[in-house]
Protein backbone atom coordinates (compact mmCIF):
# COMPACT_ATOMS: atom_id res chain seq x y z
CA UNK A 1 0.00 0.00 0.00
CA UNK A 2 3.08 2.14 -0.05
CA UNK A 3 1.52 3.71 -3.26
CA UNK A 4 -1.80 5.07 -1.46
CA UNK A 5 0.80 7.12 0.90
CA UNK A 6 3.24 8.35 -1.73
CA UNK A 7 -0.37 9.53 -3.53
CA UNK A 8 -1.58 11.34 -0.43
CA UNK A 9 1.18 12.64 1.40
CA UNK A 10 1.29 16.40 1.73
CA UNK A 11 2.25 18.24 -1.41
CA UNK A 12 2.49 21.94 -3.21
CA UNK A 13 1.92 22.96 -6.20
CA UNK A 14 -0.13 21.66 -8.89
CA UNK A 15 -0.20 18.42 -7.33
CA UNK A 16 -1.95 19.63 -4.59
CA UNK A 17 -5.15 19.99 -6.88
CA UNK A 18 -4.66 16.19 -7.67
CA UNK A 19 -4.85 15.15 -4.25
CA UNK A 20 -7.79 17.13 -3.62
CA UNK A 21 -9.40 16.10 -6.80
CA UNK A 22 -8.76 12.18 -5.90
CA UNK A 23 -10.09 12.67 -1.73
CA UNK A 24 -12.70 14.36 -3.49
CA UNK A 25 -13.67 11.32 -5.57
CA UNK A 26 -12.60 9.05 -2.77
CA UNK A 27 -15.27 11.09 0.06
CA UNK A 28 -17.97 10.70 -2.53
CA UNK A 29 -17.73 7.27 -2.94
CA UNK A 30 -17.53 6.69 0.92
CA UNK A 31 -21.03 8.48 1.07
CA UNK A 32 -22.31 6.53 -1.44
CA UNK A 33 -21.95 3.85 0.89
CA UNK A 34 -22.65 5.30 4.04
CA UNK A 35 -26.07 6.71 2.23
CA UNK A 36 -27.16 3.05 1.32
CA UNK A 37 -26.39 2.13 4.85
CA UNK A 38 -29.35 4.62 5.87
CA UNK A 39 -31.21 3.24 3.32
CA UNK A 40 -31.39 -0.22 4.32
CA UNK A 41 -32.21 1.00 7.65
CA UNK A 42 -35.11 2.82 6.48
CA UNK A 43 -36.16 -0.37 4.37
CA UNK A 44 -35.88 -3.04 7.78
CA UNK A 45 -37.56 -0.48 9.93
CA UNK A 46 -40.61 -0.47 7.20
CA UNK A 47 -40.36 -4.11 7.27
CA UNK A 48 -40.14 -4.84 10.74
CA UNK A 49 -43.37 -2.37 10.61
CA UNK A 50 -45.35 -5.23 9.64
CA UNK A 51 -47.65 -6.29 6.51
CA UNK A 52 -44.97 -7.84 4.87
CA UNK A 53 -44.08 -11.72 4.50
CA UNK A 54 -40.79 -11.99 5.72
CA UNK A 55 -38.28 -14.85 4.97
CA UNK A 56 -34.76 -15.43 6.96
CA UNK A 57 -32.84 -14.83 3.88
CA UNK A 58 -34.20 -11.06 3.78
CA UNK A 59 -32.93 -10.75 7.28
CA UNK A 60 -29.28 -12.72 6.41
CA UNK A 61 -29.12 -10.92 3.32
CA UNK A 62 -30.05 -7.15 5.32
CA UNK A 63 -26.55 -8.25 7.71
CA UNK A 64 -23.97 -9.36 5.31
CA UNK A 65 -24.84 -6.03 2.93
CA UNK A 66 -24.39 -4.04 6.16
CA UNK A 67 -21.38 -5.63 7.06
CA UNK A 68 -20.15 -5.32 3.57
CA UNK A 69 -20.79 -1.30 3.29
CA UNK A 70 -19.17 -0.71 6.54
CA UNK A 71 -15.90 -2.34 5.45
CA UNK A 72 -16.01 -0.20 2.21
CA UNK A 73 -16.78 2.64 4.28
CA UNK A 74 -13.85 1.83 6.52
CA UNK A 75 -11.19 0.97 3.28
CA UNK A 76 -12.40 4.90 2.12
CA UNK A 77 -11.38 6.11 5.23
CA UNK A 78 -7.95 4.71 5.54
CA UNK A 79 -7.54 6.00 1.73
CA UNK A 80 -8.33 9.43 2.99
CA UNK A 81 -6.24 9.23 5.79
CA UNK A 82 -3.23 7.52 4.75
CA UNK A 83 -3.69 4.07 6.78
CA UNK A 84 -4.33 6.27 9.79
CA UNK A 85 -7.35 4.19 11.04
CA UNK A 86 -6.89 0.43 10.48
CA UNK A 87 -8.09 -0.48 14.21
CA UNK A 88 -11.61 0.39 12.50
CA UNK A 89 -10.87 -3.04 10.26
CA UNK A 90 -10.81 -4.65 13.58
CA UNK A 91 -14.04 -2.91 15.26
CA UNK A 92 -15.87 -4.18 11.85
CA UNK A 93 -14.36 -7.72 12.00
CA UNK A 94 -15.68 -7.98 16.16
CA UNK A 95 -19.18 -6.31 15.34
CA UNK A 96 -19.37 -9.26 12.38
CA UNK A 97 -18.63 -11.40 14.30
CA UNK A 98 -21.22 -10.59 16.93
CA UNK A 99 -24.03 -10.43 14.41
CA UNK A 100 -23.16 -13.53 13.08
CA UNK A 101 -23.69 -15.05 16.48
CA UNK A 102 -27.32 -13.29 16.17
CA UNK A 103 -28.06 -14.95 12.93
CA UNK A 104 -26.70 -18.56 14.36
CA UNK A 105 -29.00 -18.86 17.45
CA UNK A 106 -32.28 -20.73 17.52
CA UNK A 107 -35.72 -19.22 16.44
CA UNK A 108 -37.60 -18.52 19.97
CA UNK A 109 -34.18 -18.60 22.06
CA UNK A 110 -34.18 -15.17 22.96
CA UNK A 111 -35.99 -14.04 25.96
CA UNK A 112 -37.83 -11.54 23.94
CA UNK A 113 -39.68 -14.39 21.67
CA UNK A 114 -40.45 -16.56 24.83
CA UNK A 115 -42.22 -13.61 26.26
CA UNK A 116 -43.95 -12.78 23.07
CA UNK A 117 -45.07 -16.41 23.00
CA UNK A 118 -46.07 -16.57 26.76
CA UNK A 119 -48.27 -13.21 26.18
CA UNK A 120 -52.21 -13.67 26.07
CA UNK A 121 -54.12 -14.31 22.85
CA UNK A 122 -51.07 -15.41 20.63
CA UNK A 123 -52.03 -17.89 18.46
CA UNK A 124 -55.61 -18.35 19.39
CA UNK A 125 -58.23 -17.18 17.21
CA UNK A 126 -59.47 -13.62 17.02
CA UNK A 127 -62.72 -12.81 19.79
CA UNK A 128 -63.71 -10.21 17.04
CA UNK A 129 -65.39 -12.16 13.86
CA UNK A 130 -64.75 -10.35 11.16
CA UNK A 131 -68.60 -9.92 10.76
CA UNK A 132 -68.60 -7.71 13.93
CA UNK A 133 -65.89 -6.06 13.42
CA UNK A 134 -67.56 -4.70 10.03
CA UNK A 135 -70.72 -3.25 12.05
CA UNK A 136 -69.05 -1.68 14.17
CA UNK A 137 -67.00 0.42 11.34
CA UNK A 138 -70.19 1.24 9.66
CA UNK A 139 -71.79 2.68 13.21
CA UNK A 140 -68.38 4.59 13.74
CA UNK A 141 -67.96 8.31 12.54
CA UNK A 142 -64.98 9.23 10.00
CA UNK A 143 -63.24 12.14 11.62
CA UNK A 144 -60.51 11.58 8.63
CA UNK A 145 -60.05 9.40 5.03
CA UNK A 146 -57.23 8.58 3.38
CA UNK A 147 -56.26 12.40 3.73
CA UNK A 148 -52.80 11.61 4.61
CA UNK A 149 -49.85 9.35 4.59
CA UNK A 150 -49.32 6.42 6.50
CA UNK A 151 -45.52 7.05 8.11
CA UNK A 152 -45.98 3.57 9.92
CA UNK A 153 -49.18 0.81 10.16
CA UNK A 154 -51.41 -0.43 13.01
CA UNK A 155 -54.07 0.39 15.66
CA UNK A 156 -54.56 2.28 18.55
CA UNK A 157 -57.51 4.33 20.57
CA UNK A 158 -56.67 7.08 23.12
CA UNK A 159 -57.57 10.86 24.35
CA UNK A 160 -55.92 13.45 21.75
CA UNK A 161 -53.37 15.43 22.98
CA UNK A 162 -52.60 18.56 20.90
CA UNK A 163 -49.62 20.03 21.18
CA UNK A 164 -50.83 22.84 20.26
CA UNK A 165 -52.66 23.16 23.60
CA UNK A 166 -50.15 21.84 26.01
CA UNK A 167 -47.41 24.69 27.74
CA UNK A 168 -44.73 21.86 27.23
CA UNK A 169 -44.26 18.93 25.39
CA UNK A 170 -43.00 17.11 28.12
CA UNK A 171 -46.44 17.13 29.73
CA UNK A 172 -47.73 14.48 27.09
CA UNK A 173 -49.89 11.62 29.15
CA UNK A 174 -48.84 7.79 28.34
CA UNK A 175 -51.44 6.29 26.63
CA UNK A 176 -52.33 9.77 24.11
CA UNK A 177 -52.72 10.02 20.82
CA UNK A 178 -50.47 12.59 19.61
CA UNK A 179 -51.22 15.12 17.69
CA UNK A 180 -49.15 18.15 16.43
CA UNK A 181 -48.26 20.21 13.18
CA UNK A 182 -44.76 18.74 13.31
CA UNK A 183 -42.06 17.13 15.22
CA UNK A 184 -38.84 18.52 14.44
CA UNK A 185 -35.72 16.73 16.06
CA UNK A 186 -34.78 18.09 19.65
CA UNK A 187 -33.91 17.16 22.84
CA UNK A 188 -37.35 15.95 24.39
CA UNK A 189 -39.00 14.85 21.17
CA UNK A 190 -38.23 10.82 21.09
CA UNK A 191 -39.52 11.36 24.91
CA UNK A 192 -42.29 12.81 23.81
CA UNK A 193 -43.35 10.19 20.96
CA UNK A 194 -42.55 7.40 23.10
CA UNK A 195 -45.74 8.13 25.78
CA UNK A 196 -47.93 8.37 22.65
CA UNK A 197 -50.25 5.09 21.11
CA UNK A 198 -50.33 7.09 17.53
CA UNK A 199 -49.27 9.90 15.84
CA UNK A 200 -51.32 12.31 13.59
CA UNK A 201 -49.19 15.08 11.87
CA UNK A 202 -50.35 17.88 9.88
CA UNK A 203 -46.99 17.89 8.23
CA UNK A 204 -44.24 15.50 7.54
CA UNK A 205 -43.55 12.96 5.10
CA UNK A 206 -43.47 9.00 5.49
CA UNK A 207 -39.11 9.94 5.23
CA UNK A 208 -39.20 12.71 7.80
CA UNK A 209 -37.77 12.68 10.84
CA UNK A 210 -40.95 11.99 13.05
CA UNK A 211 -41.72 9.25 10.61
CA UNK A 212 -38.87 7.48 11.01
CA UNK A 213 -38.76 7.34 14.74
CA UNK A 214 -42.34 6.45 15.12
CA UNK A 215 -41.38 3.34 12.98
CA UNK A 216 -38.19 2.64 14.88
CA UNK A 217 -40.69 2.94 18.04
CA UNK A 218 -43.59 1.03 15.99
CA UNK A 219 -46.53 3.66 16.98
CA UNK A 220 -49.05 3.97 14.40
CA UNK A 221 -48.48 7.17 12.42
CA UNK A 222 -50.44 9.63 10.24
CA UNK A 223 -48.77 12.63 8.68
CA UNK A 224 -49.72 15.42 6.05
CA UNK A 225 -52.92 15.46 7.13
CA UNK A 226 -53.28 19.35 7.24
CA UNK A 227 -56.12 19.70 9.47
CA UNK A 228 -55.80 17.69 12.49
CA UNK A 229 -54.39 20.50 14.61
CA UNK A 230 -57.29 22.38 14.40
CA UNK A 231 -60.17 19.67 14.33
CA UNK A 232 -59.07 18.10 17.18
CA UNK A 233 -58.68 19.40 20.38
CA UNK A 234 -57.09 18.02 23.59
CA UNK A 235 -59.29 15.12 25.62
CA UNK A 236 -61.11 14.18 22.41
CA UNK A 237 -61.30 10.44 22.35
CA UNK A 238 -60.13 9.16 18.82
CA UNK A 239 -59.06 5.12 17.40
CA UNK A 240 -56.50 5.78 14.66
CA UNK A 241 -56.46 2.62 11.83
CA UNK A 242 -53.21 3.46 10.05
CA UNK A 243 -53.61 0.33 8.20
CA UNK A 244 -56.70 1.61 6.02
CA UNK A 245 -55.64 5.23 6.64
CA UNK A 246 -58.83 6.40 8.91
CA UNK A 247 -59.25 7.98 11.92
CA UNK A 248 -62.18 7.92 13.80
CA UNK A 249 -63.89 9.76 17.01
CA UNK A 250 -64.40 7.92 19.56
CA UNK A 251 -63.13 4.59 20.94
CA UNK A 252 -63.70 1.13 18.21
CA UNK A 253 -63.61 -1.21 20.94
CA UNK A 254 -63.78 -4.02 18.17
CA UNK A 255 -61.38 -2.59 15.62
CA UNK A 256 -58.66 -2.00 18.80
CA UNK A 257 -59.10 -5.84 19.97
CA UNK A 258 -59.08 -7.31 16.39
CA UNK A 259 -55.88 -5.71 15.45
CA UNK A 260 -54.43 -6.80 18.93
CA UNK A 261 -54.69 -10.40 18.68
CA UNK A 262 -53.45 -9.84 14.72
CA UNK A 263 -50.83 -8.21 15.97
CA UNK A 264 -49.97 -11.19 18.62
CA UNK A 265 -49.67 -13.47 15.74
CA UNK A 266 -47.82 -11.72 13.25
CA UNK A 267 -45.14 -11.03 16.47
CA UNK A 268 -44.57 -14.86 16.69
CA UNK A 269 -43.25 -15.35 13.09
CA UNK A 270 -39.59 -16.06 13.72
CA UNK A 271 -38.59 -14.13 11.10
CA UNK A 272 -39.49 -10.58 12.88
CA UNK A 273 -38.06 -11.18 15.62
CA UNK A 274 -34.41 -12.17 14.24
CA UNK A 275 -35.08 -8.96 12.15
CA UNK A 276 -35.33 -6.93 15.06
CA UNK A 277 -32.41 -8.78 16.95
CA UNK A 278 -30.39 -7.77 13.76
CA UNK A 279 -31.70 -4.76 13.84
CA UNK A 280 -31.05 -3.76 17.16
CA UNK A 281 -27.34 -5.40 16.83
CA UNK A 282 -26.29 -3.07 13.70
CA UNK A 283 -28.21 0.60 13.24
CA UNK A 284 -28.49 2.07 16.54
CA UNK A 285 -26.46 5.08 16.92
CA UNK A 286 -24.97 4.98 20.28
CA UNK A 287 -22.35 7.20 20.73
CA UNK A 288 -22.63 9.61 23.31
CA UNK A 289 -24.15 13.13 23.05
CA UNK A 290 -22.14 14.35 25.68
CA UNK A 291 -18.64 13.70 24.03
CA UNK A 292 -17.47 15.86 21.60
CA UNK A 293 -14.84 13.44 20.70
CA UNK A 294 -16.05 10.28 21.15
CA UNK A 295 -13.58 7.30 19.85
CA UNK A 296 -13.45 4.01 18.41
CA UNK A 297 -13.90 2.62 21.72
CA UNK A 298 -17.25 3.99 22.11
CA UNK A 299 -18.63 2.43 19.18
CA UNK A 300 -21.10 -0.52 20.31
CA UNK A 301 -23.15 -0.83 16.69
CA UNK A 302 -22.03 -1.39 12.93
CA UNK A 303 -23.89 1.95 12.37
CA UNK A 304 -21.53 3.67 14.97
CA UNK A 305 -18.36 2.46 13.27
CA UNK A 306 -19.62 4.01 10.01
CA UNK A 307 -20.73 7.16 10.93
CA UNK A 308 -17.51 7.79 12.95
CA UNK A 309 -15.35 6.78 10.16
CA UNK A 310 -17.40 8.99 7.71
CA UNK A 311 -16.88 11.58 10.18
CA UNK A 312 -12.93 11.43 10.16
CA UNK A 313 -12.87 10.85 6.29
CA UNK A 314 -14.93 14.61 6.50
CA UNK A 315 -12.25 16.27 8.51
CA UNK A 316 -9.54 14.63 6.32
CA UNK A 317 -10.90 16.22 2.97
CA UNK A 318 -11.83 19.82 4.81
CA UNK A 319 -7.95 20.05 5.70
CA UNK A 320 -6.97 19.49 2.15
CA UNK A 321 -10.19 21.91 1.23
CA UNK A 322 -8.84 24.53 3.64
CA UNK A 323 -5.14 24.16 2.83
CA UNK A 324 -5.59 24.15 -0.84
CA UNK A 325 -7.68 27.43 -0.98
CA UNK A 326 -4.87 28.89 1.57
CA UNK A 327 -2.13 28.72 -0.20
CA UNK A 328 -3.85 30.06 -3.50
CA UNK A 329 -4.82 32.89 -1.88
CA UNK A 330 -1.34 33.61 -0.04
CA UNK A 331 0.20 32.98 -3.72
CA UNK A 332 -2.22 34.83 -5.59
CA UNK A 333 -3.59 37.72 -3.38
CA UNK A 334 -6.85 36.69 -4.51
CA UNK A 335 -9.78 39.48 -2.68
CA UNK A 336 -12.62 37.72 -0.77
CA UNK A 337 -15.85 37.90 -1.81
CA UNK A 338 -17.60 40.05 1.03
CA UNK A 339 -18.32 39.16 3.31
CA UNK A 340 -17.12 35.91 3.13
CA UNK A 341 -13.67 34.69 1.88
CA UNK A 342 -14.60 32.93 -0.62
CA UNK A 343 -11.93 30.82 -3.25
CA UNK A 344 -12.75 28.06 -6.03
CA UNK A 345 -10.06 26.20 -7.22
CA UNK A 346 -10.91 23.83 -10.20
CA UNK A 347 -10.09 20.15 -9.55
CA UNK A 348 -9.78 19.39 -13.22
CA UNK A 349 -6.67 22.24 -12.89
CA UNK A 350 -7.95 23.38 -16.30
CA UNK A 351 -8.40 26.53 -14.65
CA UNK A 352 -4.93 27.49 -14.56
CA UNK A 353 -3.32 24.57 -14.12
CA UNK A 354 -2.41 25.13 -10.66
CA UNK A 355 -3.83 25.94 -7.20
CA UNK A 356 -2.35 29.48 -7.33
CA UNK A 357 -3.60 30.59 -11.29
CA UNK A 358 -6.76 28.62 -10.57
CA UNK A 359 -8.38 30.23 -7.35
CA UNK A 360 -10.67 32.84 -8.31
CA UNK A 361 -13.26 34.81 -6.15
CA UNK A 362 -16.68 32.59 -6.74
CA UNK A 363 -19.17 34.66 -8.90
CA UNK A 364 -20.97 31.99 -10.25
CA UNK A 365 -24.01 32.45 -12.57
CA UNK A 366 -25.70 29.40 -11.62
CA UNK A 367 -25.07 25.94 -10.05
CA UNK A 368 -24.43 24.53 -6.47
CA UNK A 369 -22.00 27.29 -5.63
CA UNK A 370 -24.77 30.06 -6.17
CA UNK A 371 -26.91 28.65 -4.75
CA UNK A 372 -24.61 28.09 -1.15
CA UNK A 373 -23.51 31.18 -1.59
CA UNK A 374 -27.22 32.77 -1.92
CA UNK A 375 -28.06 30.86 1.28
CA UNK A 376 -24.89 32.74 2.85
CA UNK A 377 -25.64 36.01 1.82
CA UNK A 378 -29.10 35.67 2.63
CA UNK A 379 -29.79 38.50 5.46
CA UNK A 380 -33.11 37.23 6.22
CA UNK A 381 -31.43 33.86 7.45
CA UNK A 382 -33.39 33.25 10.91
CA UNK A 383 -30.65 34.06 13.51
CA UNK A 384 -28.50 36.37 12.11
CA UNK A 385 -29.83 39.45 14.03
CA UNK A 386 -28.43 37.47 16.93
CA UNK A 387 -25.04 37.09 15.63
CA UNK A 388 -22.33 38.07 17.81
CA UNK A 389 -19.60 40.71 16.21
CA UNK A 390 -17.43 37.99 15.57
CA UNK A 391 -15.96 37.32 12.19
CA UNK A 392 -18.12 35.61 9.62
CA UNK A 393 -16.93 31.92 8.62
CA UNK A 394 -14.24 31.64 6.10
CA UNK A 395 -15.69 29.79 3.82
CA UNK A 396 -13.58 27.23 1.40
CA UNK A 397 -15.14 25.84 -1.92
CA UNK A 398 -13.98 23.09 -4.74
CA UNK A 399 -16.09 22.89 -8.16
CA UNK A 400 -15.91 20.03 -10.38
CA UNK A 401 -18.33 19.78 -12.98
CA UNK A 402 -22.07 19.19 -11.41
CA UNK A 403 -20.04 18.60 -7.62
CA UNK A 404 -19.19 20.90 -5.23
CA UNK A 405 -17.37 20.24 -2.19
CA UNK A 406 -17.23 23.50 0.76
CA UNK A 407 -16.22 23.78 4.52
CA UNK A 408 -17.14 26.86 6.63
CA UNK A 409 -14.65 27.49 9.39
CA UNK A 410 -15.20 29.68 12.17
CA UNK A 411 -13.41 29.39 15.95
CA UNK A 412 -14.62 26.28 17.44
CA UNK A 413 -14.98 24.09 13.98
CA UNK A 414 -16.52 23.94 10.66
CA UNK A 415 -19.20 23.11 8.89
CA UNK A 416 -19.18 20.97 5.98
CA UNK A 417 -21.37 20.44 2.52
CA UNK A 418 -20.82 18.18 -0.14
CA UNK A 419 -23.43 18.26 -3.13
CA UNK A 420 -24.16 16.40 -6.94
CA UNK A 421 -26.50 18.14 -8.90
CA UNK A 422 -27.02 16.35 -12.15
CA UNK A 423 -29.48 15.43 -14.76
CA UNK A 424 -29.93 12.19 -13.39
CA UNK A 425 -31.42 11.99 -9.87
CA UNK A 426 -30.55 8.93 -8.61
CA UNK A 427 -26.94 10.49 -8.76
CA UNK A 428 -27.79 13.50 -6.62
CA UNK A 429 -26.85 14.13 -2.88
CA UNK A 430 -26.52 16.18 -0.27
CA UNK A 431 -24.28 15.77 2.93
CA UNK A 432 -24.36 18.34 5.45
CA UNK A 433 -22.53 18.91 8.73
CA UNK A 434 -22.45 21.00 11.69
CA UNK A 435 -19.45 21.43 14.28
CA UNK A 436 -19.88 21.05 17.67
CA UNK A 437 -21.28 23.17 19.97
CA UNK A 438 -18.73 26.16 21.16
CA UNK A 439 -18.24 27.04 24.63
CA UNK A 440 -21.08 29.70 24.79
CA UNK A 441 -23.79 26.75 23.54
CA UNK A 442 -24.11 25.15 26.60
CA UNK A 443 -27.38 23.90 25.83
CA UNK A 444 -26.06 22.43 22.29
CA UNK A 445 -28.57 25.01 20.90
CA UNK A 446 -26.88 25.24 17.53
CA UNK A 447 -27.22 21.50 17.16
CA UNK A 448 -30.00 21.32 18.11
CA UNK A 449 -31.54 24.33 15.46
CA UNK A 450 -29.23 22.77 12.60
CA UNK A 451 -31.37 19.35 13.35
CA UNK A 452 -34.86 20.53 13.39
CA UNK A 453 -34.50 22.58 10.16
CA UNK A 454 -32.67 19.92 8.17
CA UNK A 455 -35.07 17.24 9.07
CA UNK A 456 -38.29 19.31 8.23
CA UNK A 457 -36.04 19.72 4.44
CA UNK A 458 -36.48 15.43 4.51
CA UNK A 459 -32.84 14.83 5.56
CA UNK A 460 -31.50 11.75 7.35
CA UNK A 461 -30.61 13.34 10.57
CA UNK A 462 -27.61 12.13 13.10
CA UNK A 463 -26.70 13.61 16.33
CA UNK A 464 -23.14 13.45 18.53
CA UNK A 465 -21.67 14.87 20.57
CA UNK A 466 -18.81 15.60 17.47
CA UNK A 467 -21.40 16.96 15.10
CA UNK A 468 -25.18 17.19 13.18
CA UNK A 469 -25.32 15.44 9.95
CA UNK A 470 -27.66 15.14 7.39
CA UNK A 471 -28.25 13.12 3.66
CA UNK A 472 -30.58 13.52 1.26
CA UNK A 473 -30.31 11.66 -2.24
CA UNK A 474 -32.68 11.01 -5.10
CA UNK A 475 -33.81 14.52 -5.65
CA UNK A 476 -33.87 16.16 -9.29
CA UNK A 477 -30.91 18.74 -9.83
CA UNK A 478 -33.57 22.04 -8.81
CA UNK A 479 -34.47 20.42 -5.06
CA UNK A 480 -30.90 19.71 -4.65
CA UNK A 481 -30.21 23.27 -5.41
CA UNK A 482 -32.55 24.07 -3.30
CA UNK A 483 -31.89 22.42 -0.10
CA UNK A 484 -28.13 23.80 -1.02
CA UNK A 485 -29.11 26.76 -0.68
CA UNK A 486 -30.99 26.32 2.59
CA UNK A 487 -27.76 24.64 4.02
CA UNK A 488 -25.68 27.83 3.10
CA UNK A 489 -28.66 29.56 5.09
CA UNK A 490 -27.82 27.51 8.12
CA UNK A 491 -24.23 28.26 7.63
CA UNK A 492 -25.27 32.11 8.16
CA UNK A 493 -27.77 31.71 10.32
CA UNK A 494 -25.90 29.49 12.77
CA UNK A 495 -22.38 31.48 12.98
CA UNK A 496 -20.91 32.30 16.14
CA UNK A 497 -22.53 34.16 18.63
CA UNK A 498 -22.43 34.99 22.58
CA UNK A 499 -24.50 32.76 25.06
CA UNK A 500 -26.85 35.02 25.61
CA UNK A 501 -27.33 35.42 21.45
CA UNK A 502 -27.76 31.61 21.74
CA UNK A 503 -30.98 31.72 24.30
CA UNK A 504 -32.20 33.91 21.88
CA UNK A 505 -32.16 32.05 19.17
CA UNK A 506 -33.82 28.92 20.98
CA UNK A 507 -36.61 30.98 22.35
CA UNK A 508 -38.33 31.11 18.83
CA UNK A 509 -39.38 28.45 16.51
CA UNK A 510 -36.01 28.59 14.55
CA UNK A 511 -37.20 25.92 12.20
CA UNK A 512 -40.13 27.42 11.22
CA UNK A 513 -38.86 30.63 10.52
CA UNK A 514 -36.53 29.17 8.94
CA UNK A 515 -38.77 27.33 6.47
CA UNK A 516 -41.10 30.41 6.17
CA UNK A 517 -37.80 32.97 4.83
CA UNK A 518 -37.01 30.71 2.70
CA UNK A 519 -36.63 32.77 -1.30
CA UNK A 520 -40.13 32.09 -2.66
CA UNK A 521 -39.82 28.87 -5.19
CA UNK A 522 -37.65 26.93 -3.14
CA UNK A 523 -39.19 23.27 -2.92
CA UNK A 524 -41.00 21.71 0.09
CA UNK A 525 -39.79 18.45 1.93
CA UNK A 526 -42.80 17.14 0.22
CA UNK A 527 -42.85 18.09 -3.30
CA UNK A 528 -40.33 15.39 -3.97
CA UNK A 529 -43.05 13.13 -2.90
CA UNK A 530 -40.59 11.58 -0.04
CA UNK A 531 -37.17 11.80 -0.40
CA UNK A 532 -35.31 8.38 0.19
CA UNK A 533 -33.53 8.90 3.70
CA UNK A 534 -32.55 6.82 6.42
CA UNK A 535 -34.94 5.42 9.30
CA UNK A 536 -34.56 4.03 12.48
CA UNK A 537 -33.94 6.55 15.84
CA UNK A 538 -31.26 9.10 14.95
Amino acid sequence: MSWLSDIFRKRTGGDAVTVLKLRTTRFRQLLRSYGTMLELLDDAAEKQGGGFVLDRQYVVALAEQVAELADAVVFDLNVLTSQQHLAFYGAVDRLRSELRGVLEREPGSDPEARSERSGPGVGATPAISPAVLAAALARAEVLFSECGQVARRGVAAGPVCNLGDLPAPGSVAPGSVLVATDLAVGEGVPATIKQAAAILLDRGSVAGAAARLARELRIPTIVGLHTATSRLATGTEVTVDADDNVVYLGRVAELVEYYRAERLATEEEPEYRLLRLVRRTVFPLTLPAAVTEPALADCRTLRDVVHLAHSLAGDALAAVLASLCGRASASEGVAAAPPFEVFVSGLDGSAGGGPARGAVPLRPRAGLLRALLEGLGNPCAPGREHASSSPPPALCAAVRGEHIVAAATFPGGFDMLDATAGAASGTNAVYCRFAPRGASDRRGVRGELAAGVLAGLGFAVAVTGREVSGWVRGLPCAEIEERVRAVGGLFAGLGPRDGAGWERAAAGPFAEGFMRDRPRGAATPNDSGGARTSGGMT
